[in-house]
């Protein structure tokens, strides 16, 4: 049967489901080898299998999955048997359950609302090109996924691969949406309801590639490690779109990320006096990297996932320092200690 609102997996690839939402604007007195660098041309173009598959199913040829399949290859496979869970991609049943969901009013609903939200996604193209073209500048051999936009029912909002990024155009329709309104509390709770804006769609999307791409397993480290290796990920996203605005980055509304702003010593103090820092314990690591509305163990005024705000504020002070220092020279760094010698929150 076909996945009707799981709950939302934001992003699979082999890894950790969780959720993807972000982080910290650009500040003076970052690294040189960070800030103003000049993209290298690419050429991104969001494909749009939602509409290619929403028009399709009606074609009386009835050749339309074979048709989908050619087009977008491995990656239709992956769609249609892991996230509508609809049927195999060979299976005869496939083009039936394709055409249920098509036309199931939820779902027709979703996609007229997205195609209203997003329109020809110009926009958005725009901020992949910037982003993929600065990550090109960084790292000059990194691939330029192929971005492909799908209607996931609300099951899959990011999905990279090794060389496709996706994502569901239905997690970006507007926050105050009759869609998104619908959805369970219990599902979906209103702080996740609220990063589901249009503008939210570039940061969040391309985190989600940076998070596979770009990180190291850590399962069975400790936190100063986690940290760490989020707050390069955090860093470098930061870099790859300096004017996103800094709530968007970090899915944290103007009042929470105020309060980490205004309270970072008090943060720091707490993880360093009830000694977490080189804690392995699976509670204290989700603690600080799982989403929530707000982090276990602090105020309610505090955002979920504050590990990756900590660890962007432990990495962008390393830069500082060590101003020659590049992205690539950072990320070959395994130990997380010369990031926690730099750090000195006040």
């Amino acid at each position: 049967m076909m996945a009707k609102g799981n709950g939302g997996s934001w992003y699979a690839n082999g890894v950790p489901f969780v959720a993807l939402l972000l982080f910290m604007a650009a500040c003076g007195g970052k690294s040189p080898s960070t800030v103003n660098v000049r993209p290298v041309p690419v050429n991104v173009k969001v494909e749009r299998l939602d509409k290619d598959l929403f028009k399709a199913v009606d074609d009386s040829t009835g050749n339309f999955n074979l048709e989908l399949y050619a087009k977008y290859g491995e990656f239709y496979k992956l769609y249609v048997e892991r996230v509508l869970q609809a049927a195999a991609y060979n299976d005869p049943r496939l083009p039936m359950a394709l055409n249920r969901f098509v036309h199931d009013p939820d779902w027709s609903k979703v996609q007229l609302r997205a195609d209203s939200v997003l329109g020809d996604m110009a926009e958005q193209e725009a901020g992949f090109n910037e982003a993929f073209g600065r990550l090109k500048a960084f790292f000059p051999d990194s691939l330029v996924p192929r971005i492909i936009a799908y209607n996931s029912g609300f099951n899959y909002g990011v999905l990279p691969t090794d060389s496709v990024l996706g994502f569901g155009v239905e997690w970006f329709v507007g926050k105050n949406s009759p869609v998104v309104q619908y959805l369970s509390p219990e599902l979906f709770p209103q702080y996740r309801k609220e990063r589901m804006r249009p503008e939210m769609l570039v940061p969040s999307v391309v985190k989600g590639w940076l998070q596979v791409h770009y990180t190291r397993d850590v399962q069975g480290e400790d936190l100063l490690t986690n940290l760490v290796v989020i707050g390069k990920v955090m860093a470098l996203l930061d870099a790859l779109l300096p004017e996103t605005d800094a709530t968007l980055k970090f899915a944290f509304t103007p009042q929470q990320l105020k309060w980490c702003e205004d309270n970072e010593f008090n943060i720091w103090r707490e993880v360093v006096t009830k000694e977490m820092l080189y804690s392995k314990d699976p509670k204290v690591i989700d603690q600080f990297m799982n989403d929530g509305p707000y982090t276990t163990g602090f105020p309610r005024e505090s955002p979920g996932h504050i590990g990756e705000w900590i660890g962007y504020r432990m990495v962008e002070s390393y830069l500082r320092a060590n101003p020659k220092d590049s992205f690539a020279q950072i990320f070959a760094m395994r130990s997380p200690q010369s990031f926690l010698n730099t750090y000195k929150p006040k």
